[in-house]
């Protein structure tokens, strides 16, 4: 009896879904290409519950008639690609036709779609786990909108592997930033559980950057411009001011498509080289326009990765322009280019004769009689009244003082402690943060509100912990431009502390489902930095007790909450050794 046997489609494009759609923003990124792709002018994105319950492309394209209505939910049904070669010409986002039909396999979808030339019917397809249940004239507006819900309600085991709302949730948002920013000729909308979270215009890529990322990138990117045989190079890159310690805001795009590419990212943190610290990474939004048959973007699911036959090259040409525009633009930032290039003199009058310069002096001093020390002696050491220490004397200072700006040093009978000023007082401060934790921290108020741009993927986990943030002192507004508004931050801690505080809190959480006592330590490791006492600051006698009686109160003085060393004793047999 056979035991090999051949699946069945629905089997078939559940498991094709595995490859293709791995979490909500899978879905997005696979139906906003397809919009893009029907020529839309408009595309509207509405998502409830982080994609669980619902994902709604609206779009202004071309639409289907009845047949491609239903054709489109088969597996590999594509109007992209009729031969092999047809993959090394390729000028569309889409092209394999796997994504319909596995959206399709593992969820309900409603797709509403009707041909700009006819009138006002079109055609409403139902498809429930990979079978069309309905398919009907229906009423509706030219383009397409398809709805896709209770995504793997089929697969409970891979819908139990989905993260928080706020997590999948940025996702959607970074998949979302991805298409729009690089078609700035489309207008899009993107609510989220009812919020206008982007409302795009159509633009320049310039003013597309700014309205998603914020008014202040505008005056901190420069444009990056190239053409060679091999490629075109356009787009911006940042300033040396607009850093970052993460490598989230870099885009690569590729003939229109997103890609990740270290190789070519690695070109552009060369010509940064001297300029920005160690462990930081530039702002940049980069366009690759290449010869389809030099690339091959089928070697992944997702076409995030993309196969170059020059690679070299376009490194070499990419790291020259990255270097010549920051050197560029840089030298011009520090010459006035609009200044006069000629002196300017006030004319010499013709009717009057020239006058000699006046000098003013006192007739009547003489030098001789001015009360002057110049014959009395200068006094030795010996009249000055310094007891300068003999060699035998030996200096036994019985206080912790100060060293370098640096360290405090306390003698201990044979030995000496050393202790690192900065991390001793990270860590009071961070045992204060979490002893507080379950109370509120009350924060000043700021006169004016500060406005602020975090990363977009962000917004959601913000406002998911507004509540918590406010514990500790800060309060936050979102503005409907994507925007938040800080209006207290914890005493004694700058508007721009407050805002780096956040970011490092929102970057060391994004990526994980932390609980409480994870977000706790970690937002009091965020505040703990800014506000602690740092290596080359002056202590006085006062400040140093106060700081040492503090940090020998903690638990585990010795060592940080991010397991760094604070004290170090060292005693005379250190020093025999470290003197033989």
């Amino acid at each position: 009896m056979a035991i090999i046997k051949v699946l069945s489609d629905v089997i078939a494009n559940q498991i094709a879904a595995g490859e293709v759609v791995n979490r909500p923003a899978s879905v997005v990124k696979e139906l906003m290409e397809n919009a893009i792709d029907s020529g839309a002018t408009q595309i509207t994105l509405i998502v409830k519950d982080a994609g669980k319950t619902l994902i709604q492309i609206i779009d202004d394209g071309c639409g289907m008639d009845r047949d491609d209505a239903k054709m489109c939910f088969s597996a590999h049904a594509t109007s992209k690609i009729s031969s092999s070669d047809d993959l090394y010409a390729l000028q569309t986002m889409g092209f394999r036709g796997e994504a319909l039909a596995s959206i399709a396999a593992i969820s309900f979808v409603e797709l509403k779609t009707r041909r700009k030339g006819n009138k006002s019917i079109g055609t409403l397809v139902c498809v429930e786990g990979g079978q069309i249940t309905k398919a009907e004239e229906s009423v509706c507006d030219s383009g397409t909108s398809i709805s896709v819900k209770n995504i793997f309600f089929n697969t409970p085991a891979r819908r139990n592997f989905l993260k928080s709302d706020s997590v999948e949730n940025g996702h959607i948002t970074e998949e979302f930033i991805r298409i729009a920013l690089y078609h700035s000729d489309i207008a899009f909308t993107y609510y989220n559980n009812e919020k206008v979270l982007f409302k795009l215009d159509k633009s320049i890529i310039r003013k597309r950057i700014k309205d998603i990322f914020g008014k202040n990138y505008n005056e901190k990117i420069l444009p990056l411009e190239e053409e060679t045989d091999l490629v075109k190079i356009s787009g911006f890159i940042s300033k040396v001011e607009l850093v970052r310690k993460n490598r989230e805001e870099q885009y690569f795009f590729v003939n229109g498509r997103f890609m990740k590419n270290n190789y070519f990212a690695n070109a552009i943190y060369r010509a940064y080289t001297g300029l920005i610290p160690d462990k930081t990474y530039p702002f940049f939004v980069i366009s690759l326009k290449v010869n389809p048959k030099n690339i091959d973007v089928n070697i992944h699911p997702t076409k995030t990765e993309v196969k170059f036959l020059d690679e070299k090259f376009i490194y070499s040409i990419l790291h020259a322009a990255a270097k010549r525009c920051l050197g560029q633009f840089s030298l011009e930032t520090e010459i006035d280019w609009n200044l006069p290039t000629t002196i300017e003199f006030s004319p010499k009058p013709t009717n009057l004769p020239p006058k000699p310069p006046t000098i003013n002096y006192n007739p009547h001093y003489n030098p001789f009689n001015a009360n002057t020390n110049f014959d009395k002696p200068t006094a030795i050491p010996a009249e000055l009244n310094i007891d300068l220490p003999s060699v035998t004397n030996s200096i036994k200072p019985t206080k912790p003082y100060q060293i370098a700006n640096k360290y405090i040093i306390v003698p201990h009978k044979d030995s000496f402690v050393v202790i690192n000023q900065q991390r001793a007082s990270f860590k009071v401060l961070y045992e204060e943060f979490i002893s507080t934790s379950h109370s509120t921290i009350k924060g000043q108020q700021l006169l004016f509100a500060h406005n602020h741009f975090f990363n977009p993927a962000h917004s959601f986990r913000l406002l998911e912990l507004s509540n918590e943030l406010a514990n500790y002192g800060f309060e936050l507004e979102y503005k409907n431009d994507g925007s938040f508004d800080i209006t207290a931050t914890p005493s004694n801690l700058s508007c721009e502390q407050s805002v780096e505080a956040i970011e490092e809190y929102l970057n060391n959480i994004d990526n994980s489902n932390n609980d409480l006592a994870q977000r706790q330590h970690k937002i009091a490791v965020a505040l703990a930095k800014r506000l602690c006492i740092k290596s080359g600051d002056t202590l006085n006698e006062e400040q140093i007790d106060v700081l040492l009686s503090q940090l020998y109160t903690t638990a585990q003085c010795e060592f940080t909450p991010l397991n760094e060393r604070i004290i170090t004793r060292i005693s005379s047999e250190d020093l025999d050794k470290i003197l033989s």
